[in-house]
């Protein structure tokens, strides 16, 4: 199993953060806001952004120097020393849960406008509903998060565009009535709507490129929500008198229908709809990643981070999160909610920027951030300062709320904690460098470090049919294992050296769970490791009896479990972090529009930096002849060679199928062909090229599978396009659903190079326009 699981790329990351900021905040806070402070309210929102974008910038440094699952808390505890990451790790759980039950509310208001419920029961539903998603591990997936985002800023960003024309400069006047002090109590109101965007963090070690994707991602995405928040409150501050804004029960959607009619509300409410629950149900998932990282530590009882053997999600956490939740909803106030869950994220946001200080004065051995955040120690100051000034704005009862949660986390931390932590953290190191250098350790030049991550980006490679290979082979069902992994060796084999295969079994984890998390229970099991030591042997054994290939015999075996969020990113991650040079899958199924396009193949075939060979297995036990297709592209030009490969392995006859236009020479088309192909077959003797006239080339492909029998073809990926594709599938698709035999469909790995590419696309063109011999691809 590889240490790090590099998936989520920079829009990956950045819709984390924007679609868990973009919730019940915006929605529902906006004309409370201007209640509060007029016009100016885009100032609370300005300076909560401005607060956050400095938080960002330092979790950006603390999540590159320690990339981990456990967000805040994990950062608080190893800058500031583990009582004050008890206060900061209970904090941001509890901030989580009542975040949940303020969007939960949020939620049953817009429910409550479709069904007829009233908003508190619609919450109690949403609550129930998401809890059990959650601990059967029901997620949004990426593409799902992604979808949403762009849909809620799509229908946020013409809200914004066409309101302005409907802005009366008469309302913006007076700007500021209540006051700079109405600021300050507004900024600790919607701050609530700021919350997530260290969510980012906490998925560190799974983002491609952390050094750069990291920082851009977290200050980005709180960057472009500010602005959608700031233009939002001024469109709809423009819209409405002060005096009647207290009166509107939902500014947005009253908003929305001023400006496009019912259809305007209708697309507002389900933005709404959208924006609670995407963001009640990324909260809950993320208090689950605060319990784990928690009881890694011993802080909590390991009671609370079980995972479920089948479901593979902290059902325990998740289940208590959800029940809080609930509970939370009794206080049926929506400021209240919101500004509880404001302060206990503010003080671990305080404590994340003093943090990075002290990492950055301490500079102990284990802490080696690539980003550094620019302007310290001042700017993380100003925004811890500012985070408590919020605080001191917020109102007795949420105060209340902060003290009784320093209390009892202190309480618990002493009872329970102190003799069970045991972690390294800064303050030892920085009490020393503090004494040696004084103030001095503050204004200290930082050290950047390099990035352990180095994504492989590897060049083409060259074909070669002696060379041995690094195969892996992707194992998802037992009925097909022993045929891939099989095919996986007969293509790893050279000429006189063995090759090595890995066969991997990808387990999918739930975004509850980090992936770091179920590492230990995949390395217990054993049902794969041991299904490929069967498989290995009894096929060293199978070929010690057929041939007397000593490279054959001497490739190895290696087994693989490994998890993912997604099955097929993971696949290709393991596949790049192992510098496999080629990955062979099973195909699933028939041939169909839906399973074609739709098919995760398709993914792998297009973005994996490797070979990719896709296996159709019918009954692939013996192989005494193999028929290679061959139409002069880059792909064909690799199955010609694992064609070699194979043949050679098994001691098998190897035919070069090339079909032809009606009328053209086949002996001299032959002649052509071989000596075109010389290079590949010079040290393999075995092999004929057969020249047969066809009008299209599935026809005559599946035709010449009928007259020969052969068991097993391997055809090059297609480079069809346009409307025939969709309508008929491409040629490799086809041919796989309809020959007689076993098919390799293989895809060869190159990079964009613009003089490959071109060649590739003069040779279609040449085709379309029919100045080449190759018949018509057909139907």
């Amino acid at each position: 199993m590889t240490d790090l699981k590099r998936e989520l790329g920079f829009w990956d990351a950045l819709t984390i953060g924007a679609g868990t900021m973009i919730g019940a905040g915006i929605f529902l806070l906006a004309g409370v806001a201007l209640e509060m402070s007029g016009p100016a309210a885009i100032f609370a929102y300005l300076i909560a952004g401005v607060v956050c974008m400095i938080t960002a910038s330092s979790a950006a440094e603390l999540a590159t120097g320690m990339p981990t699952s456990g967000g805040d808390y994990f950062f608080v505890s190893r800058s500031l020393g583990p009582a004050l990451g008890a206060i900061s790790g209970v904090g941001i759980w509890l901030s989580l849960t009542f975040a949940i039950a303020f969007y939960l509310y949020g939620l049953g208001e817009y429910l409550s406008q479709f069904l007829p419920i009233t908003a508190f029961w619609g919450a109690v539903i949403g609550g129930i509903l998401l809890t059990i998603l959650n601990v059967v591990g029901a997620k949004e997936s990426g593409r799902t998060q992604v979808i949403v985002v762009l849909v809620l800023f799509v229908i946020l960003g013409s809200f914004s565009f066409l309101g302005v024309f409907h802005i009366d400069s008469a309302n913006y006047d007076p700007f500021m009535p209540f006051g700079f002090d109405s600021i300050s109590a507004t900024t600790a109101l919607v701050f609530v709507s700021f919350l997530g965007f260290v969510k980012i963090a906490a998925v560190a070690e799974e983002i491609k490129d952390p050094s750069k994707n990291l920082p851009r991602a977290l200050i980005g995405s709180v960057a472009l929500v500010t602005l959608l928040y700031v233009v939002i409150v001024l469109v709809i501050g423009g819209m409405f008198e002060q005096s009647t804004i207290a009166d509107v029960r939902d500014p947005l959607t009253t908003a929305a229908r001023t400006i496009l009619g019912s259809p305007g509300a209708v697309a507002i409410i389900i933005a709404g709809l959208l924006a609670t629950l995407s963001s009640a149900n990324a909260s809950i998932m993320a208090s689950s990643r605060i319990n784990l990282a928690m009881a890694r530590d011993r802080m909590v009882p390991n009671w609370l981070s079980a995972i479920h053997d089948k479901l593979l999600t902290p059902y325990r956490a998740i289940i208590l999160t959800g029940v809080l939740a609930l509970f939370f909803l009794l206080l049926e106030s929506l400021e209240d909610l919101a500004k509880i869950a404001s302060v206990l994220q503010l003080y671990s946001y305080a404590a994340l920027n003093i943090g990075c200080v002290a990492l950055r004065v301490a500079n102990p051995d284990w802490y080696k951030p690539t980003y550094r955040t620019p302007g310290t120690p001042w700017l993380q100051i100003i925004a811890a300062l500012g985070c408590l000034s919020i605080i001191v704005y917020s109102g007795p009862f949420a105060q209340i709320a902060v003290v009784v949660l320093i209390i009892a986390s202190l309480a618990w931390y002493f009872v329970w904690g102190r003799n069970r932590v045991e972690i390294d953290h800064a303050l030892p190191q920085l009490a020393e460098n503090w004494k040696e250098q004084g103030f001095g350790a503050l204004v200290a030049a930082p050290q950047k470090h390099e990035s352990e991550f180095e994504e492989w980006t590897p060049a083409i490679r060259a074909l070669n049919a002696s060379e041995p290979r690094k195969v892996m082979a992707a194992l998802a069902n037992p009925v097909h294992e022993k045929a891939l992994l099989k095919i996986a060796q007969l293509i790893a084999t050279g000429d006189e050296e063995g090759g090595s295969v890995t066969g991997l079994n990808m387990v999918k984890v739930p975004y509850q769970t980090p992936v770091s998390t179920v590492e230990q229970i995949l390395e217990d099991k054993e049902p794969v490791r041991e299904s490929i030591k069967s498989i290995s042997e009894a096929s060293r054994a199978e070929k010690q009896q057929e041939v007397h290939s000593e490279s054959l015999l001497a490739t190895t075996f290696d087994s693989a479990t490994a998890a993912s969020h997604d099955i097929f990113k993971g696949l290709m991650s393991e596949t790049e972090n192992r510098k496999a040079d080629m990955m062979v899958m099973g195909w699933q199924g028939g041939f169909s529009l839906g399973r074609i396009y739709n098919s995760p193949v398709q993914r792998i075939i297009k973005n994996l930096k490797a070979d990719v060979a896709v296996l159709k297995d019918r009954n692939l036990d013996e192989i005494k002849s193999v028929v290679v297709p061959w139409g002069g592209g880059l792909h064909a030009r690799l199955g010609l060679e694992i064609g070699i490969r194979v043949a050679r392995a098994v001691e098998a006859d190897l035919r070069v199928l090339r079909l032809v236009k009606p009328g053209i020479d086949a002996e001299e088309e032959k002649e052509a062909l071989s000596q075109r192909i010389r290079p590949l077959t010079e040290n393999f003797d075995r092999w004929e090229i057969t020249v047969k006239e066809a009008e299209d080339v599935t026809g005559g492909m599946l035709e010449d599978l009928e007259t020969h029998k052969d068991d097993l073809i391997i055809i090059g990926a297609s480079h069809e396009w346009g409307i025939r594709n969709v309508l008929f599938g491409t040629i490799t698709d086809i041919i796989a659903d309809r020959a007689p035999c076993s098919v390799l469909m293989v895809r060869r790995y190159v990079t964009e190079d613009w003089k490959l590419k071109a060649a590739e696309g003069m040779k279609r063109m040449r085709e379309q326009l029919g100045m080449s011999s190759s018949p018509e691809t057909g139907n």
